[in-house]
């Protein structure tokens, strides 16, 4: 069955970028001035991260909506903090989010790809 193949593939590259990204947030919040009372996007930063490592170790039914949830509201996140500073004029300083938002919406748009094909497939195998 090549599409169930090609979604556990998918699932087994979305769990590695996802982890990447967490490992990324976890050097981000050590090395920087990120935990403190005056950074708007300490809880929501905090919260993409937990989700991302939580859902990188969901299996069965759900796991593939939660990755999708997971890295949509990752790259939602990353949008918004990328827009204050092209607001304020800084884009050369908020450019380094575009490494965390591409990987994000790709990874998020390629399971639902796989997973609608996936869907059509086992449809097709019913019939």
């Amino acid at each position: 069955m090549p599409a169930a193949r090609a979604q556990r593939n998918a699932m087994t590259t979305a769990r590695i970028v996802a982890l990447a990204l967490v490992a990324v947030m976890a050097v981000y919040f050590i090395t920087s001035d990120a935990i403190r009372s005056g950074n708007p996007f300490l809880v929501p930063d905090a919260l993409l991260t937990a989700l991302l490592a939580v859902s990188a170790a969901f299996r069965g039914r759900l796991a593939v909506p939660v990755m999708i949830f997971s890295f949509a509201w990752a790259a939602a996140v990353w949008t918004v903090s990328l827009c204050t500073y092209i607001t304020r004029g800084a884009f050369e300083d908020g450019a380094n989010h575009l490494a965390l938002i591409i990987p994000s919406v790709g990874v998020a748009g390629l399971l639902a790809v796989v997973s609608a094909a996936s869907d059509r497939a086992n449809e097709a195998e019913r019939v």
